[in-house]
This record gives C-alpha cells, sequence and structure tokens, in this order.
C-alpha cells in the first residue's frame, strides 16, 4: 500500500516539475515583464523555435530577429522553447546588463546549457558571482605585459611561416594562370590555432597534424550536433537532455577526444599563460602581416550564411581570392 502511494506521490511530483517548467515558469516571467510595460508575446511550449528554425533552413538566421525588432522595437519579451527571455538590442541596456550592473545577472538557462556541455561548469567562464571574482584575482598577476612581449617574435615568425606558404600557393596558380583562392575561414582558424598552441605549448606541437585535425573536429562536431539538439529542444527538456542519446554520445565522444588531446598536450610539455589581451594583439599582428603582403577579394557568387552557436561563423566558409601586392 506505501509503495503504492509513494508510487504515485512520485508520479504526480515528476507531472508537477513538467508542467511547472513548460507552463507556469515561463507564463509567470512573461506575465510580470508585461506588468513593467514590455512588450513582446508569449507562445507557450515552442516559443519562437519554429520562427527560428525556419530561418536557419532559410540560410537567414538573424531574419526572425529582425522581424521581432521592426515589431517590437528594441527590447522586447518572447520565449526560447519554455524558457521566457528578454531580447534588447539598445546598447544602454546591453552595457547596464554586461558591464554597469554585471552582478545582478547571471548567464542565461540555455547559455549554461551549451557552454556546459562543451566546456564543463566548474571552471572560470562558467564561474558565478564571488567564485568567478575570486578566480580572477588568483590569475591576475601572471596576466602582465610582460609575459606578452615575449610572445610577439613568435606570433610574427607563425604568421608568416602561413604567408610564406600562401605566397608559394600564389606563385604556382599564378604560373597557370588562375588566381589563387582559399578559405579564409579555415586558414584564419588553423593560424590562430598554431599561434595559440605554439605561445603555450611550444612551437614543436605545430607541425603536430593528428593534434590540430582532432581539436578541429571536435570543436566542430560537438556545436553543429549542439545546435541540432538545441533547435530540436532535445538539449533543453530536463532530463531528456541527460540521456543516452546517439547525439548526446557523439558530442561526448568528441569531448572526450579533446580532453584527451589536451591533457597529453599540458602534461608533455611546459606551458605558459598568455594573458587577458593576447587575442588582441594576436588579431593585430596576424591582419597587420597578411594585409602588407597580400591584396584580398571575396570571391563571386558565393554564399555567406552567418551560423550562430555559441559565436558566429561563416556556414560554407569565406572563400577569398589571394593576390601578392
Amino acid at each position: 500500500m506505501w509503495f503504492v502511494l509513494l508510487l504515485v506521490a512520485f508520479i504526480i511530483w515528476i507531472f508537477y516539475r513538467l508542467f511547472k517548467f513548460w507552463i507556469i515558469d515561463p507564463w509567470l516571467i512573461h506575465r510580470d515583464l508585461w506588468a513593467q510595460g514590455i512588450p513582446g508575446r508569449h507562445i507557450p511550449i515552442v516559443g519562437e523555435i519554429l520562427h527560428v528554425r525556419k530561418s536557419i533552413l532559410a540560410e537567414n538566421p538573424l531574419e526572425h530577429s529582425t522581424v521581432l525588432a521592426a515589431q517590437f522595437g528594441n527590447y522586447y519579451r518572447v520565449s526560447f522553447g519554455p524558457v521566457a527571455r528578454l531580447d534588447t538590442f539598445d546598447p544602454a541596456l546591453i552595457n547596464g546588463v554586461l558591464k554597469t550592473n554585471a552582478r545582478a545577472y547571471h548567464k542565461a538557462y540555455i547559455m549554461r546549457l551549451v557552454l556546459g556541455v562543451l566546456l564543463g561548469r566548474n571552471n572560470l567562464l562558467m564561474a558565478e558571482d564571488e567564485i568567478h571574482a575570486q578566480h580572477r584575482r588568483l590569475i591576475a598577476p601572471v596576466f602582465q605585459h610582460q609575459n606578452l612581449n615575449s610572445m610577439i617574435s613568435l606570433m610574427v615568425d607563425i604568421t608568416l611561416d602561413h604567408i610564406q606558404k600562401w605566397s608559394a600557393a600564389a606563385i604556382v596558380a599564378h604560373h597557370d594562370n588562375k588566381s589563387l583562392t582559399l578559405n579564409m575561414h579555415e586558414k584564419m582558424a588553423r593560424l590562430t590555432l598554431d599561434i595559440v598552441t605554439g605561445c603555450v605549448f611550444g612551437t614543436e606541437i605545430i607541425s603536430d597534424e593528428n593534434v590540430h585535425e582532432t581539436i578541429y573536429r571536435a570543436v566542430t562536431e560537438s556545436l553543429e550536433l549542439m545546435e541540432k539538439r538545441l533547435y530540436n529542444m532535445i538539449a533543453i527538456i530536463p532530463i531528456i537532455n541527460r540521456l543516452p542519446l546517439s547525439s548526446k554520445r557523439r558530442i561526448d565522444k568528441c569531448i572526450s577526444e579533446g580532453k584527451n588531446i589536451i591533457r597529453r598536450i599540458v602534461d608533455d610539455r611546459p606551458r605558459s599563460c598568455v594573458g587577458q589581451n593576447f587575442a588582441m594583439l594576436e588579431a593585430k599582428i596576424m591582419l597587420a602581416l597578411m594585409i602588407r603582403r597580400f591584396h584580398f577579394e571575396l570571391e563571386p557568387g558565393q554564399k555567406l550564411v552567418p551560423e550562430i552557436v555559441v559565436t558566429m561563423r561563416p556556414k560554407y566558409g569565406m572563400w577569398m581570392r589571394v593576390l601578392p601586392r
């Protein structure tokens, strides 16, 4: 008898949790936002996912956001699946969320799901509040300018090595009365990876093709799988998103392979900290050297479709004609 009662209570609790997640919580949030005069709309259960997915299939992923902005203005309330959210294009509001009042906000539920799966949850990027501040204070002393200054020559050498390869390919193409056409998205990703691995772990790792291939494939494939799970709502639904479905197993495999490669690199080699201004310095050096050596033209007739998961990237690459100056 008691077992039956406990089983019934457990089933009722499960149904209540699902009903609360899908119906009650988003409705309460939309009600509070509506009471504050925030425009928008609430589509129960699926939210805007079907519209967003339609835009993605039409290869115009920003179209639906543009339509909503034209209808409601610079800020509005919508839902992504059952998750209520406030979207804004207002620079002042964005500054308030990300900078002025950053301590009053936490990472969105969907962002925690996506980044948490790909990067883990117990790290500097995903930590919140005082834990995040404590981690930053602990690592701040190693973010010194002298660390960056010592890496400039290595960044230049690695970039020039890539440029030399492109120059050789351009000469061969010129002899064949052709122009050199490269997928610059892929080339820049490879160059960036070479600089990061070279500066952090040493230049000997740059020649290891297996490392590059494994990391690039793991990141690319896991992002594609996460995008599909997100727009099918599998990644959003509690309990379901933890089931060992095919997509979940493939993501776990990619992450495991990437972690094993990185762990092997870290264990086998000395490493150094790159610092918080590393990315900006890297971009300036790469672009300055490339523009001084080459003239770039977009290949006409190609589709430039933005793909948005964690970052924005060209779905079909970015093919450019590379002409020596």
